[in-house]
């Protein structure tokens, strides 16, 4: 069983709503009100900056790390399309 957290109003999207309900009836869904899975603001401490020191770190990081060329960008994303979505791109 999958558990989803959503909020939907009754004049929005009413097919949708009936289709989520009949999913919550057969069990193949679970509606759930809990603020933990506030993922807005429940979020690893770890990816904050708090300081300019912190920052200039993360780009010199980031500015090490060797990127893909426009070809090999074209070839993963071909790669990706075909395998993953069963399309040519």
């Amino acid at each position: 069983m999958q558990i989803i957290n959503l909020k939907i109003e009754d004049n929005f999207f009413p097919h949708f709503r009936a289709i989520l309900e009949s999913f919550i009836k057969d069990k193949k869904v679970e509606i759930i009100q809990d603020d933990s899975l506030d993922f807005e603001n429940n979020y690893p401490k770890s990816i904050v900056v708090n300081s300019v020191e912190d920052v200039r770190e993360r780009v010199f990081e980031s500015e090490k790390e060797i990127g893909l060329n426009e070809d090999q960008y074209n070839k993963l994303m071909d790669k990706f399309f075909t395998e993953e979505l069963g399309i040519k791109r």
